[in-house]
């Protein structure tokens, strides 16, 4: 409870941030800087998975590879193990300050507060996180959304995955293979969906 206590006030906390300084233009604002405390993503995930263990739903999965898509309902316990690579390294509030800079989007056409990070210089090895973004709700500083980008080697060849989770109701993972020559190949997309009350 204390840690789903904690996530609540981050969400305060920037909900807040995102409401000072209104932006002078009435579209966006982009404001860029190497923040001191990062939102816990990590903490956020694994709460939302501990949410989806206690739902009394199974998952609906929606597999694409080479432009096929074959539907299958899955067990909740079953997609655990395909999120752990996205829980790693940990996201917290201040391991990954030194690597990554903070950029807060303030969109309203979206209606969404977005806090991107990127790499302030080169990412060490041993770090697979290329990039992320958060999506807040400016009403009521309510995360929507999830995105992580990581870059990892496999058997010799790089690939780039993508997770997006939308929170209480999908995660979609993505694959692509990037090729020698530079180019890109998508190997899979995977949606999870859990929600089915078609409310957007």
């Amino acid at each position: 409870m204390k840690k789903y206590h904690f996530i609540s006030i981050t969400i305060f906390i920037l909900q807040g941030c995102s409401q000072n300084n209104q932006p002078s233009n009435p579209v966006s604002d982009n404001i860029e800087k190497k923040a001191d405390s990062f939102f816990p993503v990590t903490s956020f995930i694994k709460g939302q998975i501990f949410t989806l263990d206690s739902l009394p739903v199974t998952p609906l999965a929606l597999t694409t590879i080479k432009g096929k898509t074959d539907s299958a309902w899955i067990p909740k316990e079953k997609i655990k193990p395909l999120l752990h690579p996205f829980l790693t390294p940990v996201i917290n509030e201040t391991n990954l300050t030194q690597y990554f800079k903070e950029t807060r989007f303030n969109d309203q056409t979206l209606n969404a507060v977005t806090f991107t990070y990127d790499p302030v210089n080169t990412v060490p090895d041993s770090i697979a996180l290329r990039h992320w973004d958060v999506y807040v709700d400016p009403e009521t500083g309510n995360v929507m959304k999830v995105y992580i980008v990581k870059q990892i080697k496999d058997n010799n060849q790089s690939y780039t995955q993508q997770l997006t989770w939308q929170t209480n109701k999908q995660a979609k993972i993505v694959t692509i293979l990037i090729k020698p020559d530079g180019s890109m190949d998508l190997v899979k997309e995977v949606v999870y969906t859990w929600d089915f009350s078609n409310k957007r």
